[in-house]
């Protein structure tokens, strides 16, 4: 049976990552931390990457985008760039959660609660809780921009024994953690591997998109410019359908 060949693209945050899969293999990989220039680099880190396998365009059977939480304009780059390809060609497009990316590091610790965190600044995150079940992450609690110490009162419930911090720079959520759960196993995941790589998609949940052009990302929370826009337009808050017609309004 012929394997069914993909490329998979994560712009949520600083790190760039780029990969080709197919139904059970990374066949190859890039991330770059390109410091928010994902616009610049995207196009033709995309060409070099497909060239190593002298792929076409042709010969993907689908696309993969992490739709977030994370930046904004990187999202947008990722998730633009996914959707119009996906249109042009006639492709099925997929998404994955950009957290559930970041908690696929975690997969081999055996480990029931993984939990990425993404800074947000004053000890807010986006974060979320997984599990893993034969190799395959479980979303147990879904992904949400948070008031860490709120959030964690919230989800103690869901928690094991043992957890994993997964995320760049974290430690005053590790050590909040500590504070509220002084019981608990706690283990941290800061190098490399915790940025969002899109070779781990194939650990994570996909959900395909119906309408490619109807794709928004998951910014998980209203922007500045979204809840100044409703403010004055006397309207409410986009909903994640909606999203898109925020975006166009202030492009």
């Amino acid at each position: 049976m012929k394997r069914l060949k993909y490329l998979a693209i994560d712009s949520s945050t600083k790190a760039l990552s780029l990969a080709l899969l197919d139904d059970e293999t990374v066949l190859a990989e890039n991330t770059l931390l390109a410091e928010q220039q994902h616009g610049v680099l995207l196009v033709p880190a995309v060409a070099q990457l497909m060239e190593q396998l002298n792929w076409k365009t042709s010969d993907l059977d689908g696309l993969i985008t992490g739709i977030g939480p994370g930046s904004y304009t990187g999202l947008r780059v990722g998730v633009t760039f996914a959707k119009t390809w996906a249109n042009s060609k006639k492709l099925p497009l997929y998404t994955v959660s950009s957290l559930a990316l970041m908690a696929a590091a975690a997969i081999d610790t055996q480990v029931d609660t993984l939990i990425p965190v993404m800074d947000a600044r004053r000890l807010s995150a986006y974060t979320a809780v997984y599990t893993a079940r034969e190799g395959q992450l479980e979303v147990v609690v879904p992904d949400a921009h948070v008031d860490w110490r709120e959030w964690l009162q919230a989800v103690a419930d869901q928690l094991g024994d043992e957890v994993v911090l997964v995320g760049a720079g974290i430690d005053e959520f590790v050590e909040a953690f500590l504070e509220d759960f002084p019981d608990k196993k706690v283990r941290k995941l800061d190098d490399w591997s915790t940025w969002p790589h899109a070779s781990k998609a194939l650990l994570c949940p996909w959900s395909r998109v119906s309408e490619a052009t109807l794709l928004a990302p998951n910014y998980a929370h209203a922007t500045l410019a979204e809840r100044e826009w409703a403010q004055k337009n006397n309207t409410t808050i986009a909903s994640e359908g909606d999203h898109e017609e925020f975006i166009e309004h202030f492009t």
